[in-house]
């Protein structure tokens, strides 16, 4: 039985695509979801805001109270020497391009009006097949209405 579809222009041998999930973590698990049948894997989600929020939170700990002395503005290397990007998700992508046989699709979360696209453009840098992008608004001024 031919069960082979077309998503988002792939070709895919059937429409199994695990979504993004905790299940594309690892590589082996990765593995063993296309020995299971599946014809694509949509990666875990890299999350803007959390990146943007990890930024923030380190830096207002590594310059909290070097307004007290002199010397505390270098005990801590500067935030940019901090590893808070999406470096790891990168690197999983490129890894699951190179061990797979399946399509690779990243899944992007993105608040800002435009932070998001140098994200997308990294993630299609490290080979994805495709993106998923996950953009929405949330509205909290009761004032606002919804047209």
């Amino acid at each position: 039985m031919d069960l082979s579809t077309s998503y988002c222009g792939l070709k895919l041998k059937n429409p199994i695509v695990p979504s993004a999930s905790p299940l594309s973590h690892a590589l082996d698990t990765m593995r063993r979801l296309e020995d299971a049948g599946a014809s694509a894997i949509v990666m875990y989600s890299l999350f803007e805001e959390q990146i943007e929020h990890e930024t923030k939170e380190l830096n207002h700990y590594t310059t909290y109270g070097t307004e007290s002395f002199a010397e505390a503005l270098s005990y801590f290397p500067e935030v940019g020497e901090y590893n808070l990007g999406p470096d790891e998700y990168i690197t999983m992508i490129r890894k699951a391009k190179q061990s797979l046989g399946i399509p690779v699709i990243g899944s992007l979360n993105g608040v800002s009006t435009g932070g998001w696209i140098s994200y997308a453009k990294k993630i299609e840098e490290a080979g994805a097949d495709a993106l998923e992008l996950n953009v929405y608004y949330i509205p909290t001024d009761p004032k606002r209405t919804g047209q």
